[in-house]
């Protein structure tokens, strides 16, 4: 069996390696280890050379459409792929390729993704399209689902982040310091040097860890907090996207913006303060009970930022946290259960 893999991967994004690392381990478990993998990728190079699996340029309109007509299935996702937040592009991107697999007669799985915000009506009545068209439709929270109703698609199953499905903690590893996971936002004149004067007062005492996330996207920042603040450890792209998933899976505690450093956080059981700049920060945090200091671009309160983040350093993690994380970490494998089911049942 040949799948087809969709997502925002190559890119140097360390989340959706992740996501791809566990979605490909999740497939193999319940297809079998024989199960062939062909990657849409940003950068087939690194693809390949990353993850070991065969890769194909996301702009090689020829070698896409092949690979469409020689797989079995296309599998969409995880994250947030079909959203209209960062640029209007993705959404036509993605469902077209759904909508193209479809027209080949092919079966669409969307694996666990994160639905939305999808503002331009263009955008919503393509995504819907997709999404009605799918064989499989999960998604990976409760706003996803709602969105998803809103849009007519019916019978959309809730499924966790696949990276949740990845036990990152290490037996016997005495997790020490703070992983900091910030992104460039609107409005950072107002909200950075809040934060880089708390990360100063929490740098006193504590050992602190810049991780950039995206490697593109998050590097230059982390780099200028760095020199401001005296040299504190940044995790540098050149390392790979599996330094940043250990840095954090490995830190007593988290302070992060993006998603995946807090779901990372999660899989390993190490309490995280959220910064929340787009809906599905707000909506995991909320989902395994975790705070969230301030919703960017709005005011920081330093004072409290602090006190939270030093509660989360000095306490061990509650057991309803725990319990969050383990009830979502049985939803994980759906997406792949469900692939399965349907090829064993053709």
């Amino acid at each position: 069996m040949r799948l087809l893999l969709l997502g925002y991967f190559g890119f140097g994004n360390a989340g959706d390696e992740a996501i791809l690392e566990a979605e490909v381990a999740a497939l193999r478990d319940t297809l079998g280890a024989d199960t062939e993998f062909v990657v849409v990728s940003g950068d087939p190079a690194y693809t390949v050379s990353t993850h070991g699996l065969p890769a194909i340029s996301r702009t090689d309109a020829t070698g896409v459409v092949r690979a469409l007509r020689t797989c079995d299935a296309l599998v969409a996702g995880g994250g947030s792929l079909l959203q209209d937040v960062t640029s209007a592009r993705p959404v036509p991107f993605y469902a077209g390729l759904m909508l193209m697999a479809r027209a080949l007669r092919k079966p669409v799985f969307v694996y666990a993704q994160g639905l939305g915000p999808l503002h331009l009506p263009v955008n919503r009545l393509l995504t819907a399209a997709a999404l009605k068209s799918a064989t499989y439709v999960a998604l990976r929270d409760h706003d996803s689902l709602i969105l998803a109703e809103r849009l007519g698609v019916r019978g959309a199953e809730p499924a966790a982040d696949p990276v949740l499905g990845l036990d990152h903690s290490a037996p016997g590893a005495d997790p020490s310091g703070l992983a900091v996971s910030l992104r460039p936002w609107r409005g950072s004149a107002t909200w950075l040097p809040v934060i880089r004067s708390a990360l100063a007062t929490l740098a006193r005492d504590v050992h602190v860890a810049l991780v950039p996330y995206h490697a593109r996207q998050d590097v230059v920042l982390a780099r200028e907090l760095s020199a401001d603040l005296g040299g504190l450890r940044v995790v540098e792209p050149d390392q790979g996207h599996r330094a940043a998933v250990e840095a954090v899976a490995g830190a007593r505690s988290v302070l992060g913006m993006r998603l995946h450093a807090l779901l990372v956080a999660a899989a390993a059981g190490r309490p995280f303060v959220a910064l929340s700049y787009d809906p599905k920060v707000t909506a995991f945090a909320a989902q395994v009970g975790q705070p969230v200091a301030a919703t960017l671009p709005g005011p920081i309160d330093q004072a409290a930022l602090v006190t939270s983040v030093r509660k989360a350093l000095e306490d061990s993690p509650d057991r309803l946290y725990l319990d969050h994380i383990a009830a979502l970490r049985t939803t994980a494998t759906r997406p792949s259960d469900a692939i399965a089911r349907h090829f064993r049942e053709r």
